[in-house]
């Protein structure tokens, strides 16, 4: 299957779009499995909705994810540290940068080290290290490695240290978003840039306004969803996102079976209330 090739040229019946988190929400927390979302995920094909992955996962990881999913719309990376648009040749992707390079980031990350914080990232970490705290493959675990726009990274200090280093990393135009399993070091992009980008990208192409669905599930999501037009929060593992929005949703269950269920619902409501009127 050719995923480069860019679909969803001629705009929906209905002009939304889907912007999705993945670990913990379409994917499931522990099985990395989308299969409880399989209806939803149809659904949204028969109908031509774009179905926008925007995660902490790398651009290796996305290609592979998507390969799987067979999805061929556009995708945000780590973090919305970067944009990728297929082409409409079908032959690779349009690429928005929106970050620090990771080796800038590496490097404040070692100055800081060296000013006492304590810390392990990714870099720090072997494949197999990775595989065993995420739960990914090896073969996965290195794709999560090949990094472009952030440093996710389990924090080893105290409370008080975190909130030092976050004013340490703010110093160098950076910040640090705290996710499911770990924390982001990323520049001043956020998935909700990610969002944005992809709304005005289907805006130009269809040549009208675009209404944008969002799931999410953690504090790395907040942004996003709160710039969506609509909102639907996963239940998180520990606790579930306290999320203020107008049109707010909350699953009722977790992972993709919460998504698959509040989704097809939001879609249901949408569509009648477009009929109706």
């Amino acid at each position: 299957m050719n995923t480069a090739a860019h679909p969803n040229t001629t705009p929906p019946q209905h002009p939304l779009i889907v912007v999705t988190d993945l670990d913990g929400c379409l994917l499931d927390h522990h099985s990395y499995s989308a299969q409880a979302a399989e209806k939803a995920l149809k659904t949204l094909k028969s109908l031509n909705i774009p179905c926008v992955f925007n995660s902490s996962k790398t651009y290796g990881e996305m290609l592979a994810l998507r390969e799987k999913l067979n999805n061929p719309d556009p995708f945000v990376c780590e973090n919305g540290g970067a944009i990728f648009i297929p082409k409409s040749n079908g032959h690779g992707y349009n690429s928005e940068i929106l970050h620090s390079s990771y080796l800038a980031i590496l490097k404040v990350l070692h100055s800081l080290r060296q000013q006492g914080f304590q810390f392990r990232g990714f870099n720090d970490m072997t494949a197999t290290e990775v595989a065993a705290l995420t739960g990914l493959s090896v073969e996965d675990a290195h794709l999560a490695k090949q990094r472009s726009a952030s440093e996710p990274l389990l924090w080893t200090g105290s409370d008080e240290q975190l909130t030092d280093f976050r004013r340490a990393l703010a110093m160098h135009n950076l910040r640090l978003l705290s996710g499911g399993r770990f924390h982001h070091v990323m520049g001043p992009n956020d998935k909700a840039h990610g969002l944005e980008f992809c709304r005005h990208h289907y805006q130009t192409l269809w040549q009208q306004p675009v209404r944008v669905i969002a799931l999410g599930d953690g504090e790395n999501d907040r942004a996003m969803l709160s710039a969506a037009d609509f909102a639907i929060v996963i239940p998180g593992i520990k606790s579930t996102l306290d999320l203020q929005h107008p049109q707010l949703r909350i699953a009722s269950k977790a992972g993709p079976a919460g998504w698959n269920e509040t989704l097809l619902s939001l879609l249901d409501d949408l569509f009648k209330e477009a009929h109706s009127g």
